[in-house]
């Protein structure tokens, strides 16, 4: 049978790749970004910026964004698409908001199905004038406004992108903005914030809870960003790793930000062998190596406190509990319902055709798993264009011989365009 065995460079992370370029174009001058994600997304969000008069040039591999200031976008041309991109379309939404100019947004068929009121009641609540579809979708209109009011917003619903989408608008707004956050969610935007020397405030309220206070309008001064390895798409091999026998890999320069790798204690807990060593901090995060071998795996309980820490890590999840002795539970999965596909139904369909026992009541799922590996013949998975459903059960699918046949692999373009290059360079017979 095939195993993983070697070690990798990890590409870099999509979140922080997003806002490394968004907060480049803010600056006062000229950023060279390194180790940026080349993946569709990331491609659109740096595309629209050059709708909105930013230059930005590539040179070898590196990415040069000459930035125009925080209140510096000029008026596009054409509309602005975002593809299959929900962090490109909030992100911006917010960062053009403060902006004197209109804008429209569209997005595929998958974006256009996912809610974008979340974020337009709060920056509508500023004073920016927003049309959506039926209330709720792309395509979404945009009146952008230097006058937005600075206030108080209090966020019930955990999402860091809507918190990073106010945070944008607030850095062009003359006055305090405050962002209280019920539950705290994941924080690149804040240290690339320290990173780039851009005063705000951070406060405790409580175990679960946080404030973020801005005074603005800010002057963001150049300063080169280099992009650390993106822990979401290193989970993939991980968890190849320990359900492989005989596997041992190495993975280099992860990201191994508290909020991103909480998928890593829940394997650990269900007894993968899995060693985390921080080497160095890079543009205000800490980057590290993961290594990782062949496990026995046994069934836990993920409670919902842990699902604003683990939203794209589940799908990959739910494959180490399908090999995992005993019922995996994994609860308060609501959110997983609005992201490129209803990940819920994603994964129970496709586990239950292989033939595992999974039911999902509510927002739970169980898996019933077992170390003990079935003979199936040629099954087809239905990814939905979800690049997380495909990588998934392409992982699964190396110990089963390749019997699982993926719907749609070119979805994976969306995250990880190098997925395939790099098992192909970890997998030995």
């Amino acid at each position: 049978m095939l195993k993983l065995k070697g070690s990798i460079k990890i590409s870099g992370d999509k979140s922080i790749s997003h806002r490394a370029l968004i907060f480049a174009s803010l600056s006062t001058g000229r950023v060279k970004i390194s180790n940026l994600l080349e993946s569709d997304d990331v491609m659109r969000t740096l595309n629209i910026l050059k709708e909105l008069g930013i230059k930005i040039v590539k040179k070898k591999t590196q990415w040069t964004v000459y930035g125009n200031g925080t209140g510096g976008y000029i008026q596009p041309s054409q509309v602005l698409d975002c593809g299959n991109s929900g962090t490109t379309s909030r992100l911006m939404m917010g960062a053009v908001s403060s902006n004197p100019i209109n804008c429209t947004f569209i997005g595929d068929n998958s974006l256009s199905k996912r809610s974008m009121s979340r974020l337009s009641i709060f920056l509508e609540k500023m004073g920016a004038g927003i049309k959506l579809t039926k209330k709720d979708f792309l395509p979404l209109h945009i009146d952008g406004d230097i006058n937005l009011i600075p206030m108080e917003h209090v966020m019930q619903k955990a999402s860091a992108q809507v918190k990073s989408a106010i945070i944008l608008a607030a850095l062009n707004l003359k006055g305090k903005t405050r962002i209280i956050e019920k539950r705290n969610t994941r924080d690149h935007t804040e240290r690339l914030m320290r990173y780039l020397k851009i005063n705000f405030k951070k406060k405790i309220l409580s175990k679960s809870s946080t404030s973020i206070e801005l005074n603005g309008p800010y002057e963001i001064k150049p300063r080169d960003i280099i992009v650390a390895g993106d822990p979401s798409s290193a989970a993939f091999f991980i968890v190849g790793a320990l359900i492989i026998p005989k596997s041992m890999i190495t993975l280099k320069n992860i990201a191994l930000n508290k909020s991103r790798i909480a998928f890593i204690d829940v394997l650990k807990k269900m007894g993968g062998k899995i060693k985390v060593k921080k080497t160095k901090t890079i543009s205000g995060e800490d980057v590290g190596n993961v290594q990782v071998s062949y496990s026995l795996l046994n069934a836990i309980e993920v409670k919902a406190s842990s699902s604003p820490y683990l939203i794209d890590e589940y799908p990959i999840l739910s494959i180490a509990a399908s090999q995992a002795k005993g019922v995996t539970v994994m609860k308060g999965l609501s959110e997983l319902r609005h992201k490129e596909s209803d990940r819920i139904k994603s994964i129970t369909t496709n586990l239950s055709k292989i033939g595992f026992k999974v039911i999902s009541k509510n927002d739970d799922i169980s898996i019933k798993g077992s170390n003990e590996l079935q003979v199936i013949n040629r099954k087809k998975i239905k990814t939905y264009g979800d690049h997380r459903i495909a990588m998934s059960f392409a992982i699964l699918s190396l110990l089963y011989k390749n019997k699982l046949i993926i719907d749609d692999e070119s979805c994976i373009s969306i995250s990880y365009p190098d997925f395939k290059k790099h098992l192909k360079k970890l997998s030995t017979n």
